[in-house]
């Protein structure tokens, strides 16, 4: 029987690719490993199944390596990117979680470039024991991006 051999990389649609490219990899220390133009008669259709409403499709492709895992970045040209709705409580939303080795360095640098958090570090405490100091902040896209360092 087929099994899972592995996660090969999560993927997110963008609004801006250069401005995500800043965030992901100018911010917080991410790779461009590839950035690509896909383009074919049927590509809208196949990333989007029946929903397309016209089966040409053409994206702006960038794959990021970020703390050991690889992400897609996905900007459409055609269909144009809609914005995200915002809103983590709705079905089909994600965040990423970075992990870093010193949160409140990495909350101030990140403040003094202008990024938006939801809330100042907080501490997650079970049993008595610190087990994460975390954040929530939004990319350019308005994507959550929780920042995390752990003590485990």
């Amino acid at each position: 029987m087929a099994k899972v051999a592995g996660i090969g990389h999560m993927s997110f649609t963008v609004m801006d690719m250069q401005k995500t490219l800043d965030f992901y990899c100018g911010i917080l220390g991410g790779k461009v490993l590839t950035e690509t133009i896909d383009e074919t008669p049927d590509l809208a259709r196949c990333c989007m199944g029946e929903i397309a409403e016209d089966p040409y499709g053409k994206l702006k492709v960038a794959m990021v390596e970020l703390g050991g895992l690889e992400i897609e970045f996905l900007q459409y040209l055609v269909p144009e990117t809609t914005p995200f709705h915002g809103d983590p409580s709705r079905a089909g939303s994600a965040h990423i979680a970075v992990n870093v080795d010193d949160i409140d360095e990495m909350y101030r640098t990140m403040k003094e470039k202008g990024i938006k958090f939801h809330s100042e570090v907080k501490e997650c405490i079970r049993d008595g024991v610190l087990v994460w100091k975390w954040v929530y902040a939004r990319d350019p896209n308005g994507i959550c991006c929780e920042i995390v360092q752990r003590y485990d």
